[in-house]
């Protein structure tokens, strides 16, 4: 997630074969002591390079959203309860918007994150920032950057749900430590834009501790 290279003594005789002259046996003198090397001629053995320790970035508000494989960079901004209140629940005030649900506990940023984090953003006939979600495929690698440092995720799965079962979706739902929700409308092709959505495309991602070590 070694190669052992195996040495192999051939009796007294050592056996060096010569491309441009053919074979030639170099065999010890009978009676002829061979030296041995004094100790403190001896080559030092290298020390074992260390693992590298992982990558620690601590939890906090996620700044900007990258995903680019779809061509999406974009600021993230909070989306507290009042503003849920005030709208009716996960409206981004501009088409450009990445709004961060800061209602969820837990639900920071981080190597040592105890929860979800979930971004919301909207898609529309025209340009909005979260019009590629549907063409997001798994392994796709999506990057957030915070105040402690840059994280990265990888995509597992998009799923197309009705409204209504979105928030009684266990895996949605549920607390788990470093995932990343990314939620909008989904809007097929043909859909009427004066018509209210009835379903959200989700995808879910999950933090890739080796690519948050080297960079993403």
């Amino acid at each position: 997630m070694p190669i052992v290279r195996k040495a192999l003594l051939g009796g007294l005789a050592a056996l060096f074969c010569v491309l441009s002259v053919g074979c030639v046996s170099l065999t010890q003198v009978p009676g002829t002591a061979t030296p041995k090397p004094r100790a403190d001629t001896l080559p030092l053995a290298s020390p074992s390079a260390a693992p590298a320790a992982d990558v620690v970035v601590q939890a906090s508000a996620p700044l900007q959203l990258r995903v680019v494989s779809i061509g999406l960079d974009g600021a993230v901004s909070e989306y507290n309860q009042d503003m849920i209140d005030e709208r009716g629940g996960f409206d981004p005030v501009e088409l450009s918007t990445i709004s961060w649900d800061t209602t969820i506990a837990g639900g920071l940023a981080g190597t040592d994150s105890t929860n979800t984090v979930y971004l919301y953003g909207h898609t529309w006939i025209d340009e909005a920032v979260f019009n590629g979600l549907k063409d997001l495929q798994p392994g796709a690698v999506a990057s957030i950057d915070t105040a402690k440092g840059t994280l990265c995720y990888v995509a597992q799965k998009t799923l197309k749900l009705n409204k209504a079962e979105y928030k009684t979706n266990d895996e949605l739902t549920n607390a788990i430590p470093n995932r990343l929700v990314l939620v909008s409308c989904y809007r097929p092709a043909g859909y009427d834009p004066g018509a209210a959505t009835v379903q959200n495309i989700v995808v879910v991602l999950q933090l890739d501790q080796e690519k948050t070590n080297v960079g993403c």
